[in-house]
């Protein structure tokens, strides 16, 4: 199921510092693209990657929400999905930091 940016309601960054003893023996671009489908196949009925930017220590996943931003605060504190996509990315080496942005209405 794919949805449109029209049907976002609000937008997430999850930022993820690249544990460097972890990440310096494999090729970041590949492990970047692993890390933003890890993310998409989180809960992609709530949540979908836009895009992702890899810099130097760290990987930036943008993903649309079909969710208020109220909503996905509580989501990402308390839904199984999330708390897996969290486990699931401290496992690849890195540790993920989530902001949420309202859309603009």
């Amino acid at each position: 199921m794919s949805f449109m940016a029209g049907d976002a309601e609000c937008s997430i960054t999850v930022t993820l510092t690249l544990d460097q003893s972890h990440w310096r023996r494999h090729d970041r671009a590949f492990w970047a693209q692993v890390l933003a489908t890890a993310a998409d196949e989180a809960a992609p009925e709530i949540a979908r990657v836009e895009a992702y930017e890899m810099h130097d220590t760290v990987v930036y996943v943008r993903m649309l929400a079909r969710r208020s931003s109220k909503q996905m605060q509580k989501l990402l504190r308390d839904d199984e999905r999330f708390s897996r996509l969290r486990s699931r990315l401290v496992d690849l080496g890195a540790e993920p930091e989530f902001e949420i942005e309202e859309s603009a209405d």
